[in-house]
């Protein structure tokens, strides 16, 4: 109740991903986060269709599932400035992404030309608000050591996602830092 915007990013981008997983397979080269094609042929167009529609179901379902959690700011900040942060983190993010590809390939040498595409910065930015602002409250314990707070699923999700694929950090970490 009261996300509009949430609840519509989780629809459309959660349609389009099983629509082109499933029966529009020759269409995912249009959505393919090519960075090589984005800096050698200028394909700007990539930059944001890469960057929206996740091409594997298991990051989908991940990032669809960290969607419906977020939504809780939409709630807090009303779906106008929900929006802001959340096309702010993506061109941030898109920022950093380049960035630190350029920063890896110099330093370390090693030549990324693609990266997992989705709208997974916008989706790792929304961790340091949840973070900060959304309290701790303790659930149970496991082995009377572990805690699980409310909190556990959401980091679990987004440690699942974090391992879903080689690249997948650089989108990580670039939207952490937007």
């Amino acid at each position: 109740d009261k996300a509009p915007l949430s609840k519509s990013l989780l629809l459309v981008l959660s349609a389009i991903s099983i629509l082109l997983t499933l029966l529009f397979q020759h269409y995912q080269k249009f959505f393919a986060y090519n960075l090589q094609a984005i800096k050698e042929d200028f394909q700007i167009w990539r930059l944001v269709c890469g960057r929206t529609v996740c091409l594997d179901l298991k990051d989908t379902f991940c990032s669809s599932l960290l969607i419906y959690n977020f939504r809780i700011f939409e709630r807090r900040y009303g779906s106008r400035k929900f929006s802001s942060f959340l096309l702010g983190a993506w061109m941030l993010s898109a920022l950093f992404d380049l960035l630190l590809v350029e920063i890896t390939q110099y330093i370390f040498g090693i030549t990324i030309n693609s990266l997992p595409s989705g709208f997974l910065g916008p989706v790792f930015a929304l961790f340091v608000p949840f973070y900060s602002s959304i309290p701790r409250v303790q659930v149970t314990q496991v082995l009377g050591h572990f805690s699980i707070t409310n909190k556990s699923l959401v980091y679990i999700l987004g440690l699942q996602l974090l391992t879903s694929g080689s690249y997948i950090w650089i989108l990580a970490l670039s939207g952490l830092v937007s």
